[in-house]
C-alpha cells in the first residue's frame, strides 16, 4: 500500500521516470514527430503540386482544343476555297469546251452545207446531162425514123 509520506524508493522511481522520459523524448519522440511533420508537409506539398499540375494540364488541354478548332476551321475554309476554285475552273473549262464544240459544229455545218450544195449542183448537172441524153436518145430515135 501507499504510505504517506512516500518513502525514498518512490522518489527514486519518480526521478528515473523523468530521466527516462527526457532521454526517450530526445532520442525517440521528437525525431519521430519531426519525421511525421516532414512527411505530412511533403504529402501536402505533393498534393498541392498535383492539383497545380492538373490545373495546368486542363489549361493546356483547353488551349490545344482551341488551337485544333482553329486549325479545323482554317482547313475547312481552305477546302471550301479549293472547291470554289475547282468549280470555277471546271465551269471555265466546260465553257471553253462548249465554245470549241459550237465552233466545230458550225464549221461542220458549213462544210456539210457546202458539200450538200456541191452535191446538189453535181446532181443537177448530172440530171440535166442525163435528161439531155434521154431527150437526145428519144429524139434521136425519132430523127432516124
Amino acid at each position: 500500500m501507499l504510505a504517506f509520506p512516500p518513502d525514498v524508493t518512490f522518489l527514486i522511481e519518480l526521478g528515473s521516470f523523468f530521466v527516462l522520459l527526457f532521454f526517450m523524448n530526445r532520442l525517440m519522440f521528437r525525431p519521430y514527430m519531426d519525421l511525421l511533420s516532414e512527411r505530412q508537409s511533403r504529402s501536402t506539398g505533393d498534393q498541392e503540386r498535383a492539383r497545380d499540375q492538373v490545373a495546368e494540364a486542363e489549361r493546356l488541354k483547353a488551349r490545344i482544343e482551341a488551337d485544333l478548332a482553329k486549325a479545323r476551321a482554317e482547313a475547312h475554309e481552305a477546302v471550301d476555297s479549293i472547291r470554289r476554285r475547282t468549280k470555277d475552273e471546271e465551269s471555265h473549262l466546260f465553257e471553253q469546251a462548249r465554245a470549241q464544240a459550237a465552233e466545230r459544229l458550225a464549221a461542220l455545218r458549213d462544210e456539210i452545207g457546202q458539200t450538200r450544195t456541191q452535191a446538189r449542183e453535181t446532181l443537177l448537172a448530172d440530171s440535166r446531162r442525163m435528161a439531155e441524153q434521154m431527150v437526145d436518145a428519144v429524139l434521136g430515135a425519132d430523127k432516124t425514123t
